[in-house]
């Protein structure tokens, strides 16, 4: 999965963000606060060629089962998917 170089990840404050840059600023206002797990997932999208991959390594980074790994995945990949933040 690819992300969109124009969106990054900060923490502020004791807080993970993802924050546009460049031209996404002009076109996305605001930031997105995100958890642990979306940060892990943010931080080693490049490491995982699609969902399936990123379920696999969140379920083996984290204590989640399978089932609930794969609907909070897909739920966010395609989140960040429709707004132009990944691509994959």
């Amino acid at each position: 999965m690819k992300i969109n170089p124009n969106f990054i990840i900060r923490d502020i404050a004791g807080e993970l963000v993802i924050v546009p840059t460049g031209t996404a600023a002009q076109h996305f206002n605001g930031m997105i606060t995100v958890n642990s797990v979306a940060g892990f997932m943010w931080e080693h999208m490049a490491e995982c060629s699609g969902p399936d991959e990123m379920i696999d390594l969140v379920t083996s980074e984290f204590e989640v089962d399978q089932e609930t790994a794969k609907k909070d995945v897909t739920e966010f990949l395609t989140s960040l998917k429709k707004i132009g933040m990944i691509d994959f």
